[in-house]
């Protein structure tokens, strides 16, 4: 099998390692304003103009918006022991995005300062009630259990523009753009889509595997609703533990037990390569493994390696790769941006590029409130904002919808790293567009939390 090299990300479905609820508070929160002090050049990113500009603000319209600086809550969990620095990269980008905008004048002259509210996984209510007191926006962030956080959001009528969401109730909830809208309604099923013509006969013989997480479960379902209305059959449903195993072994036999030929996969790149150990050690080869976008991961290839050979693990993606990136283009410039402001920072993963894009998001909105910089300013632009592609580090999304975009690419994973598939029919450039890759969900998987829900109006935010 032939493939153009690349490596490249999209919008994703992460989770992480659930660990027992308690009430004690770990995690924390950081306070970082970040500038090189180098002379600014150009605030054009990719084809967006005037992301930042400088200004001569006064006032202070709204909690955390000062006549000189504007607090920006991104929130992750790095200090969760169970995977220490787990989606550090959400930090990393908030710090240099930070230093790129600011050395460029601002949100219009006002400083962003970033707030790292760590929520180590299961202390998400404590950060957020700290940022209901603090901060004007959560920007460019997520966690594996954003339900916990949600009611307090609303209850604060604190707008979000997040990196990702994970679960149900925070997916579908008020106050919410999405730059790569991972929607309730509907699910992306354009990789299913390719499988399925590349691996007719596996389709019917599909198996489903995913952390016991109740809201990777979710996921999974409606990846399984998508499938069978493609006419797939599975064979096999099943969830290991939300912390992982020790010994993946029993899984892999079961897969050959059930005779699955191709599997889709809802988790962690880590537990990945361990299974795809398990079945190289017993001798099992799968046609396939469909999975989402937080495995463009280097974590895959160093901890899979020789069990990769097959080339039999698909990744969707939305992004365009970094090894097409040329100095110029908008993956260029992220890129550039963090060897000039972070060079050790997590650069080159898709969390960063998702997270990237949703700072953009953000600036563009803020950038056009002028010096009236209130929530309802800033949540109201952004949802005006009917197709966005991050300045061209993605394909064409629909925010202010929330609409999934009908446009993909799909990448496979390798012991050398990831290439794109030179299959797929694409229709511009590296994606294939079809509205038929958006399949609407039938199923009941629950709803978003509203402001109804808690008593609160969007008419009294300011």
């Amino acid at each position: 099998m032939r493939h153009a090299r690349i490596a490249v990300a999209t919008f994703l479905v992460v989770v992480a390692a659930a660990c027992g609820r308690s009430d004690g508070d770990s995690g924390a929160t950081e306070t970082t304003t970040t500038t090189s002090g180098d002379d600014a050049t150009s605030a054009s990113f990719g084809d967006l103009e005037e992301v930042c500009r400088p200004g001569d603000p006064s006032g202070s319209p709204t909690t955390g918006v000062t006549p000189t600086e504007v607090r920006i809550a991104t929130f992750s969990d790095p200090g969760f022991t169970g995977r220490p620095g787990l989606n550090q990269e959400f930090f990393d980008t908030a710090e240099v995005f930070a230093a790129w905008c600011n050395d460029r004048g601002g949100i219009n002259g006002r400083t962003i300062v970033v707030d790292k509210r760590d929520a180590a996984l299961t202390n998400v209510k404590a950060r957020m009630t700290e940022s209901c007191d603090e901060d004007f926006l959560i920007v460019g962030g997520g966690v594996a259990f954003d339900q916990d956080g949600v009611e307090t959001r609303l209850g604060c009528l604190l707008p979000e523009i997040p990196a990702f969401v994970v679960s149900i109730k925070a997916r579908g909830s008020d106050l919410l753009v999405q730059p790569l809208p991972n929607s309730v309604e509907v699910v992306q099923s354009g990789g299913l889509d390719y499988l399925g013509e590349k691996f007719p006969a596996a389709t019917k013989k599909a198996g489903v595997l995913t952390a016991a997480v109740a809201s990777t479960e979710a996921v999974a379902e409606q990846n399984v609703e998508a499938a069978e209305a493609l006419g797939w059959k599975v064979v096999y449903d099943d969830a290991y533990p939300a912390a992982g195993v020790t010994d993946w072994t029993p899984y892999a036999q079961k897969l050959k037990d059930a005779g699955v030929e191709g599997l889709i996969y809802v988790g962690e790149p880590e537990n990945l390569a361990a299974l795809l150990r398990s079945l190289k050690n017993i001798g099992y080869v799968l046609d396939f493994i469909k999975t989402d976008a937080n495995h463009y991961d280097q974590k895959l290839v160093d901890l899979g390696g020789s069990a990769l050979a097959d080339e039999n693990v698909y990744i969707q993606t939305a992004f365009v790769p970094f090894e097409q990136a040329k100095p110029s283009s908008a993956t260029g410039q992220y890129l550039a941006a963090f060897e000039e402001y972070m060079p050790d920072g997590k650069s080159r993963t898709n969390l960063g590029l998702q997270a990237w894009s949703a700072w953009l998001l953000f600036a563009d909105a803020a950038t056009r409130c002028g010096n009236d910089l209130t929530r309802t300013c800033v949540y109201d632009n952004a949802k005006e904002i009917s197709r966005w592609n991050g300045g061209g580090l993605h394909a064409e999304t629909h925010p202010g919808s929330g609409q999934s975009t009908p446009c993909y690419a799909m990448l496979v994973a390798t012991p050398d790293g990831f290439e794109l598939a030179d299959d797929l029919d694409t229709t511009d450039g590296i994606y294939r567009c079809d509205p038929k890759a958006v399949h609407t969900l039938t199923g009941d998987y629950g709803a978003g939390l509203t402001l109804a829900d808690v008593g609160e109006d969007i008419a009294n935010m300011k």
